[in-house]
């Protein structure tokens, strides 16, 4: 279909591009779409098989609410993942070395006690035939095996966890562990962000982990919602941060060195090894350090020393005490307020707050009412890439942090720079994406193609939303004919739930069998009344798309390969109140 109306007829507000830079490079849809594609191929290594070797006393004390199977299979269904892995278990070391032979595993969980030989003897010989695979020891307590044996050689062991019975600690270990195998390939793809734990502590990180991977997963899902479709979410999901644990200063700094272009956030410890010695400094130095080279990083420094909460001011850094009752919260806290995970808060240079955005949208417009003063301050410090980021808009919010505001000639600039690469990104999230209709959250200038209800689309739908999908997937049609614009018309589609919630009502099942005329039929449709739940999504879509409408049914049985439906169904043009300008819309309810 080709959109036959020029672009000067639109409003200001659907114009993105009135002089600035983003559209002279056309550098952010070709990125998007080609970052959207990776996305697929993110955290491509999961966790499927997990062999727990442990004695029949540990497996009792680490199951006695349940299997260990079910709690990783509750954890991951009450975050709404998906692929939980399965779990073998043996009491034998000798056995779970002919498993490791025999099948392949994901992970290898030992506890301390085995009969045959020592958990550190077990990992290494996992490691010497599967130097990849984790092998992770779980204790119900430090005795007998913190600090490590020096006699010994752990390095067939990879962590050390201590389980309190808390089975958000399993979900941790294995999203942590897929986080280490998927973080070098992922950050090269995708540019994926990288959040660094810094504790030496087995029993402070094992509470540390789940309530950081719990908060990841759940503030990712909260900024995901507006405009997606599943499968838009999950994929999107893919690129949330990387969570990498680091037990002593010289492995943060490893860590840290190997990923700064992609660095999240920090979190550390302020007492940790360092030079094989405990230094009460470490996590100081270290913060300090980061923070010199990137000074727009978050980072927040955790110790039971309140004391400490003066050098983490001197960094500075964010300060929580390990000790105090209300941690969850304050974690919480950080994630929304420092992470970006939370709203935007605009503020003035003395940080007084002015106003707030929730989502993208909510952002764009509010950028353009806010004083000159908010937009310099907020953009010299990397807040407008850092929140982006936080939604998982890598290719925008990596864009933001490569311009200065030195770049631009004043804040008006600035701020209509920011203002149309947003919007650009917002119609970019659409193209090709058949999106659920909510009336919150309507855009009429961005979204192209949405959906009422849950059912299936008719068949003229089902073929422009192919074609949307085509056309959004193969950008280089556009760039192959640059002279011809091809579009889809802005369509809303009732899906058959809604004709079928329609009929049902109003009891029209019988005029499906034989004996009724045309004319019977149409009058019985025409005095029927529609679905309150449609007729709400409806006004609200109307109330919002003041243009001309175009309605259409769009019917399954179009699909039908033996049986000619063509000319059956008519079209209705409605003249709503118009604006200055035209814009076709489609409205195709499924018969």
């Amino acid at each position: 279909m080709i959109d036959t109306f020029p672009k000067e007829h639109l409003p200001d507000r659907a114009i993105p591009d009135r002089g600035n830079k983003d559209l002279q490079n056309g550098d952010l849809p070709m990125e998007f779409y080609a970052r959207f594609k990776i996305y697929h191929e993110l955290m491509s290594i999961k966790v499927r098989e997990i062999l727990l070797v442990s004695s029949p006393y540990d497996a009792f004390i680490m199951e006695e609410d349940g299997s260990l199977a079910s709690r990783i299979i509750n954890e991951y269904s009450g975050l709404n993942l998906s692929h939980p892995p399965r779990v073998t278990r043996t009491s034998s070391a000798f056995d779970a070395l002919a498993l490791l032979n025999m099948r392949k595993f994901d992970m290898v969980l030992t506890t301390p006690h085995l009969e045959e030989m020592d958990a550190f003897s077990l990992g290494l010989k996992v490691k010497k035939t599967n130097p990849d695979i984790p092998v992770i020891l779980l204790a119900h307590s430090l005795r007998g095996i913190y600090p490590l044996p020096e006699n010994k050689n752990c390095e067939g062991i990879d962590k050390v966890f201590i389980w309190s019975g808390n089975s958000d600690l399993l979900l941790a270990m294995v999203k942590n562990a897929e986080d280490h195998l998927n973080v070098d390939a992922d950050t090269q793809k995708a540019m994926v962000r990288v959040l660094i734990l810094v504790e030496d502590s087995p029993v402070y990180y094992s509470s540390f982990l789940p309530l950081i991977y719990k908060e990841i997963v759940r503030q990712t899902q909260a900024v995901l919602k507006t405009g997606l479709n599943e499968e838009h979410r999950l994929i999107t999901m893919r690129a949330r941060p990387k969570i990498l644990l680091a037990t002593s200063y010289e492995e943060a700094m490893e860590l840290y060195q190997r990923f700064r272009p992609f660095l999240f956030g920090i979190i550390s410890d302020a007492r940790l090894p360092k030079g094989n010695e405990l230094y009460d400094d470490a996590g100081f130095l270290l913060l300090s350090r980061i923070k010199k080279e990137v000074p727009d990083v978050p980072l927040l420094l955790l110790s039971s020393q309140p004391k400490n909460r003066e050098k983490a001011n001197q960094i500075p850094a964010v300060f929580l005490d390990k000790n105090s009752p209300h941690l969850l919260s304050e974690i919480h806290d950080f994630f929304l307020n420092h992470l970006g995970f939370g709203d935007f808060v605009f503020r003035m240079p003395d940080r007084t707050e002015i106003d707030r955005a929730s989502d993208l949208r909510v952002l764009e417009t509010t950028l353009s009412r806010i004083p000159d003063e908010s937009i310099c301050y907020h953009a010299e410090r990397n807040h407008f890439s850092n929140w982006i980021m936080a939604r998982s808009e890598i290719a925008l919010a990596s864009k933001f942090r490569k311009v200065q505001a030195s770049d631009f000639c004043n804040a008006g600039e600035m701020r209509q720079y920011i203002i149309s690469n947003i919007r650009t990104l917002r119609k970019l999230r659409q193209k090709g994406v058949v999106a659920r209709f909510k009336a919150d959250n309507f855009d009429p200038y961005i979204m192209d193609f949405l959906k009422i209800g849950e059912g299936s689309l008719g068949g003229k739908a089902r073929g422009l939303a192919f074609m949307s999908a085509v056309l959004a997937q193969n950008q280089e049609i556009n760039e192959k004919y640059p002279e011809i614009k091809i579009r889809i018309p802005k369509t809303l589609v009732i899906c058959t739930d809604g004709f079928e919630s329609f009929v049902t009502r109003n009891n029209l099942e019988r005029y499906a069998a034989e004996g009724f005329t045309d004319e019977e039929v149409t009058e019985a449709f025409l005095k029927a009344k529609m679905p309150e739940w449609l007729i709400k999504d409806l006004e609200a879509f109307v109330a919002q798309v003041r243009i001309p409408l175009s309605v259409r049914s769009s019917s399954l049985l179009e699909d039908a390969q033996f049986q000619p439906y063509a000319g059956l169904y008519q079209t209705y043009m409605i003249p709503n109140p118009t604006h200055p300008f035209d814009l076709s819309i489609s409205l195709l309810p499924s018969n």
